[in-house]
């Protein structure tokens, strides 16, 4: 299990969370939490460095559908979520020990 400490820059303004990721049988599983909400999320590596996780995120006013899109370098995650209204910018570090070594490089 690999845990990222991450950023969402909403409009409303950033919005700190984590990111907990687990590579099995093929397949990404974990949790986005945020804004006091533990979301699901399911994913498949699509590079050597990039995954591609499918969600929700849930808000007190909302329940919204969303794809993010990170890139991992080193200990720095970046990417995007895009839902049906718009896209967001995504940011953060792997937290220190947290690191699996069954998630990186697609489990290989």
């Amino acid at each position: 299990m690999e845990q990222y400490k991450i950023v969402l820059e909403s409009q409303l303004g950033p919005r700190e969370g984590t990111l907990q990721l687990e590579y099995r049988n093929g397949i990404l599983n974990g949790t986005i939490t945020l804004l006091g909400y533990e979301n699901p999320v399911f994913g498949e590596w699509t590079g050597e460095h990039s995954i591609r996780l499918s969600h929700h995120l849930h808000t007190q006013i909302s329940d919204l559908s969303c794809i993010s899109v990170f890139e991992m370098e080193g200990d720095t995650i970046t990417g995007t979520l895009q839902n049906d209204r718009n896209v967001m910018k995504w940011h953060g570090k792997r937290e220190s020990g947290k690191k699996g070594g069954d998630a990186e490089n697609g489990g290989e």
